[in-house]
């Protein structure tokens, strides 16, 4: 009875030493993975490290024998070879892991390389040729945004880490960097160039269009920070041309200012007492209303020879201060008129069949595809400028020699060019505008027309209205997508630094929680069931002996 007693006792005793043993060697594995991740003792690490030398230390006590049975019995010869591939390749993964999360190497090992930059934003990145800086803000109430944007923005810095730095800023933490960005909300994402300290240029800063991050428009603001400063374009004065200074807020103000938000370079040029500088990319005139003389017209020629760009908008001369290209002899008329093959009409179209209000203010009644011309970027649907009071041009029948010219906007079949423009001006709701008279020109009728020379590369475009860049009118009609395809066609601006949508997203972007609960499945869960299994099997061999 005595010996039963003893030896029941015995085998609770060894039960407890052994449970204690597994708790204290899960505390201790749970320990080293919190301290890996972690990288500092915290009471996770501490207690683990307690809990592990308090179940080791209660084994080793209670059945010392065991613990020597486990170094030198038949079960270290069966088992420890298992136990210990086990907490190898516990300590293996997590040593790698920690290793690689903390390394900023970044390996994509997809066959459609998924988790890489696309091909035609990889090229954007490879050939930046400063060191640039993302500065991405987001709030406490955007952590969901920002860890469904981070995998992206890590592609960039990942492919490359020494040209592209990667900084996020929580703007109620820091109000005064967002400020200093010009941040307006909770949301921004900020492309700048370093300076000498490594610092964000603000003045050499661009923000990334849309909510969230996307390949194609951080790549996007990339080429528009490199392209700040290549691209100048100049507007004439001195010919009353429309005004166009942004400091005085003057009628066409908003078209520069636009230019100059997106980094194009904008000035005013005298023709008659300045030369065309070495790197203007494009001259721009608005309605100018008195002839351009001689040398001026020597100027714009020679510019225009070496490959120059040339955007001119005309008002009949309905008005008696209006005198440009009027007279026969107009030095410009004659340049337009021999080189490339156009020249205006100097007549007021009509047109009963398209219009808005009165028939004198034309809406665009066929409309060729073109860039200029086309509203959307497929090109499926055209502009429809209005032309209030406009003037049509003649296009030569008989080509020039390298010259290419697009008819782009013509009036309707039953317009009418008025050739007597004062007498049309004194009384332009007279129904007899709309009859055609002797010396009346038939439509339909150029408005609006584009010419290129093929062998240099210079280009042209002219228009007989001008009414419809003013400030308050730009935004009418389609005037705003007008502007913009004119200039985009003269300078190429839009087109370098547009980016093709990226076809193939992120088939599985996590946050942060998602990947912390893989990381403890694969670290702790399955091998601790190993090693569960394990040590059931492990018990009940030694109970059976």
């Amino acid at each position: 009875m005595s010996s039963n007693r003893e030896g029941r006792l015995l085998l609770d005793r060894l039960a407890v030493a052994r449970l204690s043993s597994g708790i204290g060697g899960i505390g201790l594995v749970v320990a080293v993975l919190a301290y890996l991740l972690q990288h500092d003792i915290t009471a996770l690490v501490l207690l683990g490290a307690v809990i592990g030398i308090v179940g080791i230390g209660l084994w080793t006590v209670l059945a010392p024998n065991d613990f020597r049975t486990l170094i030198s019995g038949r079960q270290a010869l069966y088992g420890s070879n298992s136990l210990l591939t086990s907490v190898l390749v516990i300590g293996i993964v997590a040593i790698v892991y920690t290793l690689t999360a903390n390394s900023g190497v970044a390996a994509d090992l997809t066959s459609l390389h998924y988790y890489s930059l696309k091909s035609d934003v990889r090229s954007v990145v490879q050939n930046l040729q400063e060191p640039v800086q993302i500065t991405a803000f987001y709030n406490s109430t955007r952590l969901g945004d920002q860890a469904l944007d981070t995998p992206v923005l890590r592609m960039f810095a990942d492919a490359a880490p020494d040209r592209i730095k990667l900084v996020f800023v929580d703007p109620d933490e820091q109000p005064g960097v967002a400020t200093n960005f010009g941040l307006v909300g909770s949301f921004g994402i900020y492309l700048s160039a370093l300076d000498a300290q490594g610092q964000p240029n603000l003045q050499r800063t661009v923000k990334m269009k849309g909510d969230y991050a996307r390949e194609p428009w951080i790549a996007e603001a990339i080429l528009q920070l490199e392209a700040q400063g290549k691209y100048r374009v100049l507007f004439t004065v001195g010919h009353n041309e429309i005004g166009t200074d942004i400091t005085r807020q003057e009628d066409a103000y908003a078209i520069r200012a636009g230019m100059e938000k997106v980094g194009i370079i904008t000035g005013t040029i005298d023709l008659k007492n300045e030369p065309i500088p070495p790197g203007t990319t494009a001259l721009v005139m608005l309605r100018p209303e008195r002839d351009l003389e001689q040398g001026e017209v020597n100027k714009v020629a020679e510019y225009l020879a070496n490959g120059g760009k040339l955007l001119l908008l005309a008002k009949p001369a309905y008005r008696g201060q209006i005198q440009f290209m009027v007279s026969p002899d107009s030095p410009m008329a004659k340049y337009l008129w021999e080189t490339w093959g156009i020249r205006p009409q100097n007549d007021i179209v009509y047109d009963p069949k398209s219009y808005v209000q009165d028939p004198y203010r034309l809406l665009a009644a066929s409309v060729a595809h073109h860039p200029i011309t086309n509203r959307d970027q497929a090109g499926s649907v055209p502009v429809r400028p209005l032309m209030t009071i406009a003037q049509s041009w003649e296009v030569d029948k008989t080509a020039r020699p390298d010259i290419d010219v697009f008819p782009l906007i013509l009036s309707s079949d039953q317009s009418v060019g008025k050739m007597n423009v004062r007498k049309v001006a004194a009384n332009p709701d007279d129904k007899a505008n709309l009859t055609l008279e002797a010396g009346d020109l038939r439509g339909p009728l150029t408005m609006l027309v584009a010419a290129e020379n093929k062998k240099n590369s210079a280009r042209l475009i002219a228009m007989g209205e001008s009414d419809w860049v003013y400030n308050d009118l730009i935004t009418d009609f389609d005037g705003q997508y007008l502007w913009t395809n004119m200039i985009d066609w003269l300078t190429h601006y839009l087109t370098n630094i547009t980016v093709n949508p990226v076809s193939k997203q992120l088939p599985l972007i996590v946050d942060s929680g998602s990947l912390n609960l893989v990381l403890i499945v694969t670290l702790i869960v399955l091998p601790g069931l190993v090693l569960v299994a394990g040590g059931f099997v492990w018990w009940d061999r030694l109970r059976r002996q």
